[in-house]
């Protein structure tokens, strides 16, 4: 009799142990799935915690938690692609809008100008307003073009190069270009090779980029200076750019120059395939001049 009620106290013990056991996993649970509606609804991005030691549901919720990490630094990248996709937008709505609104006046005033050397002023203006518009476009399709290739970088090779070499076929191919804007650039570089590792369309690309937008904005003629620790320098004078201008010269679509159809775009091409082969670029403004200085990686 004695053994049979020690077997019914260690069962009803048991019954309860099992109990208070099922009641604690049935709260976890319950936490867990509130945590996981909170945190698929945005409204918490901590950790999921539960009240059981179990440790079968320790492991879920770790695994979760893995899971929901990647899924918030998802939707992170995904707001952010978001809000740069618009300020794209934005920013090549309002290099559009503004020849586009130049040609249509001109176009107005063509019809009611009987001047035939007023019409003939405001078709060259025409002319301008379209060959910034062709600019503009062509930009576009150059960084569509960088941005895939920079995307598929890590993929290619860089090689020894020798960017001295580089720079001065660049600078002969805008030779023309300097002279028709009565620029003389003066340039300082090693008498002996610079070697870098990087990529030679890419070093091309950078070059290409800089001097071009030198030609943009130089109001008097420009200095490039290269130092043997391939730190390459562009400077010449800016007097109509403001410290505020500067600081946004790499960022993409950003305009300095309406009038001239300038979108920003060759410095943030050339900031994004100088820092995809290890070098670094920066803009600065003193005493009216603008300086680039870029630095490639050894």
């Amino acid at each position: 009799m004695g053994i049979l009620i020690g077997i019914v106290i260690i069962s009803a013990v048991l019954l309860i142990l099992a109990l208070i056991k099922i009641i604690s996993l049935q709260k976890g649970y319950d936490d867990l799935t509130e945590n996981i509606n909170d945190q698929i609804t945005g409204e918490t991005g901590t950790p999921i915690t539960l009240s059981t030691a179990d440790p079968h549901a320790r492991k879920c919720a770790d695994t979760l938690n893995t899971e929901l990490k990647k899924l918030r630094e998802e939707r992170i990248r995904h707001e952010q692609g978001n809000r740069k996709i618009k300020e794209a937008v934005t920013g090549i709505s309002h290099d559009l809008r503004t020849p586009l609104t130049a040609i249509k006046s001109y176009i107005e005033m063509i019809e009611e100008e009987p001047d035939e050397e007023l019409r003939k002023e405001y078709l060259e203006r025409i002319k301008n307003r379209t060959d910034a518009l062709s600019e503009l476009t062509e930009e576009l399709f150059k960084y569509t073009t960088s941005s895939d290739q920079a995307n598929r970088i890590s993929e290619e090779a860089a090689e020894e190069q020798d960017i001295r070499r580089i720079l001065e076929e660049c600078l002969i191919s805008f030779y023309a270009a300097f002279g028709k804007k009565g620029i003389e650039p003066r340039i300082t570089m090693p008498e002996n090779p610079v070697t870098v590792k990087c990529r030679r369309k890419d070093a091309n690309r950078i070059f290409e980029n800089i001097i071009s937008n030198a030609l943009k904005y130089s109001e008097g003629d420009v200095t490039v200076t290269m130092k043997d620790d391939a730190e390459v320098t562009f400077e010449n004078p800016a007097p109509s750019l403001t410290p505020l201008m500067v600081s946004k010269l790499f960022d993409k679509y950003y305009t300095v120059n309406d009038a001239e159809g300038s979108t920003g775009l060759g410095f943030s091409i050339a900031k994004e395939l100088t820092e995809k082969n290890g070098g670094s670029i920066n803009a600065s403004l003193s005493d009216g001049n603008l300086r680039i200085i870029l630095k490639f990686a050894h």
